[in-house]
């Protein structure tokens, strides 16, 4: 009977408890999963390739029409009846920005700083005119070169969890070289040389993807199109200067850059929670 009792008791003291276990349940906070914050300052490096179309014109002097008629005989004036020079070369830099992150959106504005040996030359050979024609024959020599690349972009993006997807666009600065001699070795030794370099203004567009590897670091894969505008350069006869002999040169410069680099994010928050 003792038993009994002792045993009867334990129970009714378990079961008395049970609800207020089942209420502590309830009130447990839902599982919760951190998220990187993205909100902050940040710097970093980069490094990839460039390549694309240096688009070269060719305006002539009056001179020109002793010896044919350039507006239908273009071949005369382009290399190869080409007017396109394909550049390629690699780039790297550094990268400054700030971001914003707004529940799931993310706005920023982001500038760097390329190095760059994205070029292109071409020499042809003699080009000979098509026969009866008056011209002499030619050699043409085409350089093409961007030596530094700069960009000042705003972007925005969508995080899932630790990865950035974001579109960008902004202003594209750039050095920009070009050079063209034309050598006429089978007509009187005449030649034109014409070459410019200068700083030049464009804009690019593109878009990329960021994955926070920890707090504070993070890598990066970018595409940008770039278009820098044109350049041109006037060239003189060598021999006969001043008799509209002369021609300018043009070379219009658009490029596709893929890049990856690493940043540091300078942040003083926490993660954001996610709830789920």
């Amino acid at each position: 009977m003792k038993t009994f009792l002792l045993g009867s008791i334990a129970l009714a003291a378990l079961i008395g408890t049970s609800p207020a276990m089942a209420a502590d349940m309830a009130v447990k906070a839902p599982v919760v999963a951190p998220q990187f914050n993205w909100s902050g300052f940040y710097l970093g490096a980069h490094a990839g390739y460039g390549w694309g179309n240096a688009d070269v014109a060719l305006v002539p002097g009056p001179g020109w029409a002793l010896f044919g008629n350039p507006a239908t005989d273009p071949q005369y004036l382009i290399a190869n009846g080409s007017a396109t020079l394909k550049s390629s070369g690699a780039l790297g830099g550094l990268q400054a920005g700030y971001n914003i992150q707004r529940a799931n959106v993310v706005f920023g504005v982001e500038a760097d700083f390329s190095w760059a040996d994205i070029s292109a030359n071409r020499n042809t050979g003699v080009v000979n005119p098509p026969p009866g024609a008056l011209i002499a024959p030619r050699n043409f020599t085409e350089t093409d070169k961007l030596d530094w690349l700069a960009t000042v972009r705003g972007r925005v993006g969508v995080p899932v969890q630790n990865l950035l997807l974001y579109l960008t666009g902004g202003l594209a600065v750039g050095r920009h070289e070009f050079s063209q001699t034309i050598v006429f070795p089978g007509g009187p030794g005449n030649a034109n040389f014409g070459s410019v370099s200068a700083t030049k203004a464009g804009w690019t567009v593109g878009g990329g993807l960021e994955y926070a590897l920890s707090r504070n670091w993070t890598a990066k894969a970018e595409y940008l199109y770039v278009d820098l505008g044109t350049v041109s350069a006037f060239a003189d006869s060598a021999t006969a200067p001043g008799l509209g002999l002369s021609n300018v040169s043009s070379s219009k410069l658009t490029l596709n850059i893929l890049r990856a680099g690493f940043n540091y994010k300078f942040d003083a928050s926490g993660p954001v929670v996610a709830k789920y």
